[in-house]
């Protein structure tokens, strides 16, 4: 889709997840185009964006500045690999950069900081600034998905508590060159054709939080060790335990969503124990909130891709869509080229 902004009003529907490039002018507003106040005041509405993008660019005084931001992706809707967040993040750190707005994280040497450095991730970052954007969209959201996106390599990020505003913090883990040729032989991302549906499974799962039962209190203690657990399995270049680490991951994911929420298909459970059983793979999880989306599996060491696949295709259980990728270790992050 594509529009023009050339009054205030047509920023008006910004926090409508549904509307045209929403997502765009809610960067535009988080970085500080104009107030939100203005935005939805009459009395403003109809003012001319020209004063307010002049200001925004460092450009007072000129005539006709414009600023066209264009933003695609290659993954479909309801991948669960996070992707309106990452794009969120691409977006506000090219807007950043092109208006001379500067955050933390978008520094090149943020994404090659030294093995073990923990990086704060404060209000003035690009991990917050995600976050908020996706507050200002109403679509909700957190910060799991740009940390695991827009910075590079093998990372363990937590949250302090009881601390607002939110703040957050990425340790990077250096692997060496053999675990990473062997990740990048053995990691393999599958479509399940299934587009997720997050936001009822997530309703469930902060349902079920908010009740605080003992096995759900437990169950979070487990997914934060089990964090620790994986980061250990992979510097130590132990893929069969990191392997091993996501499917607990996944069935810690199911505990906590709850059986009735559809966060597993019955095709995806059939194939993951397929592979399982024929120990075709070490271990494997449905990436984001779960209820379809993509798989990412560890494979066996001799197993291929071909492997797998022909072991899917066999079976029963409607798995004609599925389409397997291998998938490499992003070691850099987020790079931003200035042209």
């Amino acid at each position: 889709s594509e529009t023009t902004i050339q009054t205030l009003a047509d920023l008006d529907s910004f926090n409508n997840p549904e509307s045209e490039c929403a997502l765009l002018k809610c960067a535009l507003v988080w970085l500080g185009l104009c107030p939100v106040d203005c935005i939805q005041d009459d009395d403003w509405k109809m003012q001319s964006i020209q004063p307010f993008l002049q200001k925004f660019c460092q450009r007072e005084g000129e005539n006709d500045v414009g600023l066209e931001i264009i933003s695609s992706s290659l993954l479909p809707t309801g991948s669960g690999m996070g992707s309106s967040s990452i794009l969120a993040g691409c977006i506000i750190a090219s807007i950043a950069k092109c208006v001379g707005v500067v955050l933390d994280g978008m520094d090149a040497n943020y994404q090659r900081s030294t093995s073990g450095r923990t990086e704060t991730n404060g209000t003035n970052s690009l991990v917050h600034g995600v976050l908020m954007v996706e507050q200002l969209l109403t679509s909700g959201g957190g910060w799991q998905d740009q940390i695991g996106g827009l910075v590079g390599g093998l990372k363990l990020a937590t949250s302090d508590m009881n601390i607002l505003p939110l703040q957050t913090k990425t340790r990077r883990f250096e692997l060496s060159a053999d675990t990473v040729n062997n990740l990048n032989e053995r990691l393999i991302l599958v479509d399940t054709g299934k587009p997720r549906l997050a936001k009822n499974i997530l309703r469930n799962v902060l349902r079920r939080w908010a009740c605080r039962s003992s096995d759900i209190v437990a169950t979070v203690r487990e997914l934060v060790s089990e964090a620790s657990n994986a980061i250990d399995y992979a510097t130590k270049g132990d893929l069969n335990g990191l392997g091993a680490c996501m499917g607990k991951y996944w069935v810690l994911k199911k505990t906590m969503a709850g059986e009735s929420s559809g966060v597993e298909p019955d095709n995806i459970n059939q194939v993951l124990q397929l592979l399982t059983s024929s120990k075709k793979i070490a271990g494997g999880t449905l990436c984001g909130a779960g209820g379809g989306g993509f798989l990412v599996l560890v494979a066996t060491e001799g197993t291929s891709r071909a492997d797998m696949e022909s072991a899917v295709k066999v079976s029963e259980g409607g798995n004609e869509d599925f389409k397997w990728h291998n998938c490499t270790v992003a070691e850099d992050g987020l790079l931003i080229d200035v042209k």
